[in-house]
């Protein structure tokens, strides 16, 4: 056989391979796409769902605190589950941002980027949510005081004034003294520079949900076949 009749067959041979491994790419980025998708639209559904609902929250508590103005515990109270909440519908949208603008037929490279970012903002308001905590004591008032004026009368014996003897002031003073320290601690200790400590990285997988971390571990797993195929 003559030199060029081997080059020839050589030559052959290697496109063949070579359409081989765009075809495998190929079904990998196909595999890629109908995979993340699914696994990811009903986060987006999830939050948009979420964004309404405190959206609703907001709009009472905006009536509320109008109401209330002039009795400033309770529109300290007001505000601060305002502010909390708002802080909660923002990061929703942000949320639905994130996944609308997911490119699931983009490469492996840039789809694990954008799903590591989206990861990075649940676990970044994770942080915030227990950090912000102190805010949820103000609920029991300002429900206490919608109970009050709107004569909700199936709730009328929750009235966490009355029950504390007026004391439940004092008592949120108090613990929110108590857990805006732990707060700050818990929001420096929670970074991905701390996921070699196992409580860490326990809290980041589960506030990323089970969504997200299947995401990434079937995002690494293609990254392993591509290798392979190449």
């Amino acid at each position: 056989m003559e030199l060029d009749e081997l080059k020839s067959m050589w030559l052959s041979e290697n496109e063949k391979l070579e359409k081989r491994v765009r075809l495998n790419e190929q079904q990998i980025e196909l595999m890629q796409g109908q995979k993340i998708a699914s696994t990811i639209s009903p986060l987006f559904w999830k939050q948009a769902v979420i964004c309404v609902l405190h959206g609703i929250v907001i709009v009472f508590l905006v009536v509320f605190l109008v109401q209330n103005i002039s009795q400033v515990p309770f529109a300290v109270s007001g505000f601060l589950l305002l502010a909390f909440y708002v802080m909660l519908c923002a990061d929703a949208w942000k949320q639905i941002r994130i996944i609308r603008g997911l490119d699931y037929n983009a490469d492996l490279v840039t789809l694990q980027s954008s799903i590591v970012r989206l990861q990075t903002h649940i676990v970044g308001y994770a942080r915030l949510a227990v950090l912000t905590i102190p805010a949820l004591l103000a609920f029991p008032v300002v429900a206490t005081k919608l109970i009050k004026d709107y004569s909700i009368s199936m709730w009328s014996d929750f009235d966490i004034m009355r029950q504390s003897n007026g004391n439940w002031w004092t008592a949120q003073i108090i613990a929110t003294a108590v857990l805006i320290p732990l707060g700050i601690w818990f929001y420096r200790e929670i970074s991905f520079k701390n996921i070699h400590k196992k409580w860490v990285n326990d809290f980041i997988r589960k506030s990323s949900g089970t969504r997200i971390t299947k995401s990434l571990e079937f995002l690494n797993e293609l990254q392993g076949l591509k290798q392979d195929a190449v």
